[in-house]
């Protein structure tokens, strides 16, 4: 069956489907969605449900998304970041984590509320897996860091995202020999073969990438200070996007036990290029499909 004709029934079972219906997926994620799912309407319906389910449960209405007002406070947190202006051979965004941050006081909410954010970025981002690099600095790693929860709400969080966004690479840095242990029974007993990994000194970073936009303490040249302004840019421009009013958040004086996001009606905000709720129109379809390559009459 060709894609088109996939996205014609899948159009329909959208438009018959009250709940999905409400949800108004943007455009963007129904073709991908559909793509990843290599033209099987049903699965890409059940995948759009919980999606669309997941929003209703955490802002009230499946119409609702997610947005960078919610995980602003969240992307300043110094065990993750993400590198706006840097890219691995592949083309694919990059991403810190480092391992030794004490994120035990921050909701579970939190946390869930940003890997869908960051599964809408990745969408957005031009890479059309969704999958990404991950960059894990592990330099005074002890157990106490290690937050098996957290790992799970990730692996939990996959069967609400409409493509389940994967790290297709990780380079790890600064792994000693109990670290490595651990990372390779997290993958086993998690089942994440879709991991490409590689332990690496930081030294050795350049071999792999471009490493001029990569902060110093990952074995890049960026220095702290330009890697936060980089991010603090990145932030603001995705306020503009989203058609919000940017407000800088001093992370030095936030209580995670209390902290709460502004309530903002998400629904209503301007149509925008990043996780905006929007009418489906389907005319649009034909230029997504045009830039995913997808837009023949093919068959399988």
């Amino acid at each position: 069956m060709s894609f088109d004709h996939s996205l014609t029934t899948l159009q329909e079972s959208i438009k018959q489907d009250a709940f999905l219906r409400d949800a108004n997926f943007e455009p963007y994620i129904v073709t991908k969605s559909l793509a990843y799912h290599k033209n099987d309407v049903d699965a890409t319906v059940k995948a759009l449900t919980n999606c669309a389910k997941w929003h209703k449960e955490v802002f009230g209405h499946q119409s609702k998304r997610v947005s960078i007002v919610h995980v602003h406070a969240f992307l300043l947190m110094e065990s993750s970041a993400i590198v706006p202006n840097a890219k691995d051979p592949e083309g694919r965004p990059i991403y810190l984590f480092r391992g030794t941050k004490d994120t035990r006081a921050i909701p579970k909410q939190h946390f869930a509320n940003y890997l869908m954010w960051f599964h809408f970025w990745l969408m957005q981002s031009g890479h059309e897996n969704g999958d990404f690099c991950t960059l894990i600095n592990l330099e005074g790693f002890k157990l106490k860091h290690f937050r098996p929860s957290q790992y799970k709400l990730t692996d939990e969080s996959v069967a609400c995202r409409p493509i389940p966004s994967s790290a297709g690479t990780a380079y790890i840095l600064n792994a000693s020999k109990f670290t490595t242990k651990l990372w390779n029974t997290y993958i086993r007993m998690t089942k994440s073969s879709g991991f490409s990994t590689h332990f690496i000194k930081p030294s050795e970073l350049s071999n792999y990438m471009d490493v001029s936009q990569i902060p110093v303490d990952f074995g890049g040249l960026r220095s702290l200070e330009d890697a936060r302004a980089d991010l603090e840019e990145f932030i603001q421009e995705e306020y503009a996007r989203e058609g919000l009013r940017y407000e800088p958040i001093d992370i030095a004086t936030i209580d995670w036990k209390t902290y709460k996001v502004p309530d903002l009606d998400l629904s209503l905000r301007p149509e925008s290029a990043m996780s905006i709720a929007s009418n489906v129109d389907f005319d649009q379809i034909d230029a997504q499909l045009e830039k995913m390559g997808l837009n023949d009459d093919s068959e399988e």
